[in-house]
């Protein structure tokens, strides 16, 4: 395994490196460049945390990007494979618009992340990602509507079975 903590941009000679591609593929999104994202993915094969395919994953950031214009992710850590990348770093943002269905509370934040990247011939087919959700909705929106709107989130993403009554 190699680990890499230093924060150069990759070039296309990279390509096929995981730790180019991650680093491509976070700059891109960095710049809201989902052109760029796209070409560091299969899209007819990727899925995000298990069942999110390229088309809903794309939907999802550019919503998050309307409620956390300046959103950031910044690379701590990088650790490859032949086939795969793990990194940590952090994520930060300002809420200047409506974020999963709250409003705007113009206030920063900066929560920690982890990312699992698995690639096939030099681009990735799946990612796994972890930030600290919880923590972001602490420092948006105050500790009791923090944890409120993670719930809310949660609900809105998988919402509960209702059984159905019988007669």
């Amino acid at each position: 395994m190699h680990v890499d903590s230093s924060n150069e941009r990759s070039n296309d000679a990279g390509r096929l490196d995981p730790a180019a591609v991650r680093r491509r593929f976070l700059d891109a999104l960095n710049r809201q460049d989902l052109t760029e994202a796209e070409a560091c993915v299969v899209p007819t094969r990727y899925r995000e945390n298990c069942d999110v395919n390229w088309a809903d994953a794309k939907t999802s950031v550019q919503t998050i990007w309307k409620g956390l214009p300046d959103l950031h992710v910044k690379l701590h850590d990088l650790a490859t494979g032949p086939d795969f990348a793990i990194a940590r770093g952090t994520v930060s943002g300002t809420a200047l618009g409506r974020l999963y269905g709250a409003p705007a509370t113009k206030h920063h934040y900066e929560a920690s992340y982890f990312d699992y990247v698995r690639l096939d011939q030099g681009r990735i087919v799946e990612r796994v990602q972890q930030a600290d959700i919880l923590g972001q909705m602490r420092q948006l929106y105050g500790r009791v509507l923090g944890v409120a709107g993670v719930s809310a989130m949660l609900l809105r993403q998988h919402p509960p079975d209702h059984p159905t009554q019988s007669a």
